[in-house]
């Protein structure tokens, strides 16, 4: 880092190099007027950098934009592991919320401040919901559902109660759900038909947690932080843990992907195989996880089971 805080001061001697291309580090002194000891750490600096490489003190120079790429690249994984310890340490907070929000509730003997509800049972989620969004419709909701099968269950009630308060009004909808998830035939029918309502729907090997966000002022999370579909879920109407949660949602939203290439191989607009998952990588999803989200062989390209 110390090296990069120093590339402005770098970049006039670099600049010289490039134009004339000086084969030592001692014709590169000669060149400038400058110290050859000065010279040798300025590009001792610039080979950390990635801009030149000194081989039997013979200079090689790299394109710059080559080098400014892979110096750009190396500094957003670093920023990369910087968000996703940050990440994990979010969730982890978010781990004990649930059980010291209850704490809270009822140990104090004001007027209460915090508008907490809880809902127990096997549907739990779906009646949270209905609960809220009965009362006033959100314009503006993410969901995070590892768990999707709620959503098919035979009990049309429950179907049709996570999506039913949008009818008649302009609800944005972000759906978050599990690979595995969006890439069993059985839904494609429903994902299609969230699609056509308008619900932007994103598929993610590990979604953390069931959970939602609704006008970035109430949310809703199992009791237990973690949980695909919950039993026990508490919503919370709280602007600083929404936005939160928001952070947690976008980052996870940012590392998933769009289930509409799914669909369209689905519908049969299919294309080559490989470009589909030349797709899928180019936003990020790793080589396998776009040959399981295709059904291709990853190696190959080839379609699986045909």
């Amino acid at each position: 880092m110390d090296r990069l805080q120093q590339l402005p001061q770098l970049t006039p001697l670099l600049d010289t190099a490039l134009r004339s291309r000086p084969e030592s580090p001692g014709a590169l002194a000669e060149l400038t007027g400058e110290s050859e000891t000065n010279i040798r750490a300025s590009l001792d600096a610039l080979e950390h950098l990635g801009f030149v490489s000194i081989t039997n003190d013979v200079i090689t120079y790299r394109r710059p934009e080559a080098a400014a790429a892979g110096l750009t690249e190396t500094l957003l994984s670093q920023v990369r592991l910087q968000l996703e310890d940050a990440l994990g340490d979010a969730q982890r907070v978010l781990g004990t919320v649930p059980g010291l929000v209850q704490a809270w509730s009822e140990g104090t003997s004001a007027a209460p401040n915090l508008q907490v509800e809880i809902t127990h049972g096997p549907w739990a989620p779906a009646d949270m919901w209905r609960l809220q969004f009965t009362r006033r419709v959100p314009k503006i909701t993410d969901v995070c559902m590892p768990d999707t099968s709620a959503l098919f269950s035979p009990q049309s009630e429950y179907q049709a109660s996570f999506w039913a308060a949008r009818s008649g009004h302009k609800v944005d909808v972000r759906l978050l759900m599990s690979l595995s998830d969006a890439t069993n035939p059985a839904g494609y029918d429903r994902v299609q038909g969230e699609l056509d309502s308008g619900v932007q729907i994103r598929m993610h090997p590990n979604p953390p947690s069931f959970f939602w966000v609704a006008d970035h002022e109430t949310v809703g999370l199992p009791l237990k932080w973690g949980e695909a579909w919950p039993s026990s879920v508490i919503a919370i109407q709280s602007p600083a843990l929404a936005a939160v949660l928001t952070w947690v949602y976008d980052r996870v939203w940012a590392e998933s992907v769009s289930v509409e290439s799914l669909m369209r191989m689905h519908l049969g607009d299919e294309g080559h195989a490989w470009d589909g998952m030349m797709r899928l990588m180019n936003q990020g999803m790793t080589m396998d996880a776009a040959s399981s989200a295709l059904g291709v062989a990853s190696r190959t390209g080839i379609c699986q089971g045909e």
